[in-house]
């Protein structure tokens, strides 16, 4: 990942409660693709604070996503990486720019909502973090984007 887009931070630590959780989302994308609106809103309905005081573990582990939406013809592919120094796990989620560029903004949103419900807890299983709770982590993420509107409830 590349380390100027961000640096993970540490939570911070309450001794009865462990370490906050610290979850973004940020975008590398076309401009037609229309992701800018996409953050604008998740960061107006507040998706970072949701998870800001929500714990999952005693580690204090970090996510971030980097949603990719770029011209095929690049090639970009999809990388994953957990940066132990920084206890972050750094990861993309790929999205089509020809879909993302033709969509509304509705469709914009629920195709982000279901890519990173979908994918997210995917990649944090096959990390295999130590008594991470990944079913309740799933399950807020999830609620969060019904919550919102940006998906349908299950």
């Amino acid at each position: 990942m590349n380390n100027n887009l961000v640096n993970c931070r540490q939570g911070t630590k309450y001794e009865d409660k462990g370490t906050f959780m610290k979850f973004g989302v940020t975008s590398d994308a076309n401009s037609e693709s229309g992701l800018d609106e996409v953050s604008r809103a998740k960061n107006a309905q507040g998706f970072e604070e949701y998870f800001a005081d929500r714990f999952y573990d005693d580690s204090g582990i970090e996510m971030f996503v980097v949603l990719m939406c770029r011209d095929p013809r690049w090639n970009f592919k999809q990388r994953i990486r957990f940066v132990k120094k920084d206890n972050c796990l750094y990861m993309d989620v790929m999205l089509d720019l020809n879909v993302m560029s033709r969509a509304d903004s509705a469709t914009r949103k629920r195709i982000v909502g279901e890519k990173i419900v979908n994918e997210v807890p995917q990649i944090v299983a096959k990390k295999k973090f130590k008594d991470f709770d990944l079913k309740r982590f799933s399950s807020d993420l999830r609620e969060w984007f019904e919550q919102h509107g940006w998906i349908s409830r299950k």
